[in-house]
């Protein structure tokens, strides 16, 4: 069965990745890549919006990915789910990378001068398709996700599955902790866009535990009680990265 809440949270967080990737091409931190500061304010107040959304907008819809993964493995087989998410997953981004994606990378080596740089035509057309990969590192890491969970199936049998269906109120509290270490490993180095651990986490999640109706039903009647305490936890983490460059 379809949930339409699910088609809510996706179209809602893409919204926030595409005003997200508009600001960070103009972002005051000079980071590699982009076109920098287009103001003459020493700190752009807009900056803000990228420090509140990036650290979760993305681990949200891995937790979709996961929860709606359960959902449609509960209709299909392992074969079909493994068939399903190459075709509609792993084939495309490929073929897009080769086809057309690479413009991206052209672009982006333009930025920092290196499409002039004196190397065979190959090779600069090979560091295109790594520079040009852009957005489509979700789908690739989606597909990877999708291929570790139907081993991880085979091995847990529904024993984690069913523990996930019992996970109470005390129990998702305490899952922020394992959001939060698992968000400090395995992070691709200069370029922090491949968060395995926070994403894979995330997905198991989804697929684990907040696939479960129950679950919901808990964050449901919860929700004005736990948005006070994210917006304060959120409060603090913006009051200790942006203070000190408010004040120079």
């Amino acid at each position: 069965m379809r949930k339409s809440y699910l088609d809510n949270i996706r179209w809602v967080t893409v919204v926030l990745v595409v005003f997200f990737h508009v600001l960070y091409m103009y972002n005051s931190e000079g980071i590699p890549g982009t076109l920098g500061k287009i103001t003459s304010l020493e700190v752009q107040y807009y900056d803000v919006y990228m420090y509140i959304v990036f650290p979760w907008f993305m681990a949200i819809l891995f937790i979709v990915s996961g929860i709606s993964a359960k959902l449609y493995l509960d209709r299909h087989t392992d074969k079909e789910f493994i068939g399903s998410r190459t075709t509609k997953l792993l084939v495309p981004c490929t073929i897009g990378l080769v086809a057309f994606q690479f413009i991206q990378g052209y672009i982006n080596m333009s930025f920092g001068d290196a499409g002039s740089m004196d190397i065979p035509a190959v090779i600069k057309y090979l560091i295109m398709l790594a520079s040009g990969i852009g957005v489509l590192w979700y789908i690739q890491v989606l597909w990877l996700f999708s291929m570790v969970l139907i081993l991880i199936r085979k091995i847990e049998k529904n024993r984690l599955l069913n523990t996930g269906k019992k996970t109470n109120l005390p129990a998702l509290i305490l899952l922020s902790l394992a959001f939060y270490g698992a968000g400090q490993i395995l992070n691709t180095p200069i370029i922090c866009v491949y968060r395995f651990g926070l994403y894979f986490t995330a997905f198991i999640m989804g697929y684990f535990v907040f696939s479960h109706d129950e679950v919901i039903d808990i964050l449901k009647k919860m929700v004005w009680a736990l948005l006070p305490c994210s917006y304060s936890a959120w409060c603090g983490v913006l009051y200790k990265i942006l203070w000190p460059e408010l004040c120079g």
